[in-house]
């Protein structure tokens, strides 16, 4: 008679405090919601200590391992004395103060950093004009000149993420102005999914960069309001080449950068071009940006297109989840701009209108608010704040409204 085979009694999948984990485990559920992480994949291998860095800072308290795809914690899991764990302690202790310290000198009121801005877009502005002018007159592309744009924008990210965007969101001329939106974007999402600073910054420059072809379109195709004509289109796709062919050769050019400015109009399911790639076959980096670019391209006006609210931009993005784009992504966009992204006009249930002013990561249903329409008398009232998040009985956003249908100026409003 044969003996029936032994049973492992070691478990499939563990519940293992955070303190445990270590390089080589394999993290299959969170246990939290992904409002509360900041990992874009709810399964992922635990490769080094940055990732257990990032589960820390989370504040995830334990995560379930599947011991069959990664390493099982040791059979005897001994606790470091108390001495040990206490040093362990105050030395991640004094490491958040530190932080926090830094933080605090180069904190600023929210009006302050929108105050920055507004100089800042102005020099931005200036730079990129004169880098496509030296393009046009047949001069190399000064990609060192993006470098101090990037680090300012990444600055102004991480002291006040809800003043950068929405600004420059807020367009005179869209193919100006549309690469310094989505880098801006570009920073903002590569934060919400914790980037490290160097991949941030080259895909922030690649963003800057990546339509710097169609300086060779001519400009009635470029400005027509009416549908292209296939021979139109073509012209236009092709400004991904010419874009590669300008920076090919530039000084200061990377391989994350040209990942960006050649994929940037690919698609996960391979519907994108100019090569119609699938998959793994593209880059982090520039999916990144294509969702983004995405995203400011329908809410900005366009020639040929006018813009839509930045709540169903966001609907739209989630419809192609998983098929134009990594399923992670679009939830990432909406825990970096919000539900109700700044600028937004919402409806409140007790019948006034309201400017999304700010948003709180922690709550991002109840956003701060001025309130500045009241839809009863159908007229304008005196502004007020309301902070959604900090009353105790605040009205309920109800929804999104459009600035065109009500008649009202979304510039008077955007920019206070």
């Amino acid at each position: 008679m044969t003996n029936p085979p032994a049973i492992s009694e070691r478990p499939l999948f563990r519940k293992v405090p955070v303190d445990q984990l270590r390089p080589g485990m394999f993290v299959c559920d969170l246990q939290t919601g992904w409002l509360h992480h900041s990992f874009w994949r709810k399964e992922f291998l635990i490769e080094d200590e940055r990732t257990l860095a990032r589960l820390r800072q989370d504040a995830i308290r334990e995560v379930v391992i599947d011991t069959r795809r990664g390493l099982d914690i040791p059979p005897a899991a001994v606790r470091p004395p108390d001495d040990e764990r206490f040093a362990a302690l105050d030395q991640r202790l004094r490491e958040r103060a530190r932080q926090r310290r830094e933080l605090l000198r180069e904190a600023v009121t929210l009006e302050e950093e929108r105050r920055r801005i507004q100089f800042f877009r102005r020099d931005a502005l200036a730079s990129l004009q004169r880098l496509t002018e030296s393009i046009r007159t047949g001069r190399p592309a000064d990609v060192a000149a993006t470098e101090p744009l990037v680090d300012r924008m990444l600055r102004s990210v991480r002291r006040h993420p809800d003043a950068l965007v929405p600004l420059l969101q807020i367009k005179d001329h869209y193919e100006h102005q549309h690469p310094l939106s989505v880098a801006a974007l570009v920073l903002a999402l590569g934060s919400t999914l914790g980037l490290d600073d160097d991949t941030l910054r080259q895909t922030a420059q690649g963003a800057l960069l990546k339509d710097i072809g169609t300086l060779r379109i001519p400009e009635g195709i470029l400005q027509k309001p009416d549908r292209l004509t296939d021979y139109e289109m073509r012209v236009v796709r092709r400004h991904v080449f010419d874009s590669q062919l300008i920076l090919q050769d530039c000084r200061g050019v990377t391989e994350t950068m040209l990942d960006v400015v050649a994929h940037h109009h690919e698609r996960l399911d391979g519907t994108g071009y100019p090569h119609a790639l699938a998959g793994e076959q593209l880059p982090v980096p520039a999916q990144l940006a294509a969702i983004v670019d995405v995203y400011d391209a329908l809410t900005s006006d366009r020639p040929y297109q006018q813009r839509i609210e930045p709540g169903e931009a966001l609907r739209r993005l989630h419809a192609v989840a998983g098929s134009h784009f990594r399923a992670e992504l679009p939830d990432a966009l909406v825990r970096t701009v919000g539900v109700y992204p700044v600028g937004s006009l919402v409806r409140l249930d007790n019948g006034y209108l309201a400017v999304v002013t700010e948003v709180h990561r922690d709550s991002l249903l109840r956003p701060r608010v001025l309130v500045m329409f009241d839809t009863r008398s159908d007229r304008h009232v005196s502004p007020f704040v309301l902070d959604l998040a900090r009353k105790a009985e605040p009205p309920a956003i109800v929804g999104i409204e459009s600035y065109a249908r009500r008649g009202i100026d979304p510039r008077r409003w955007q920019t206070l």
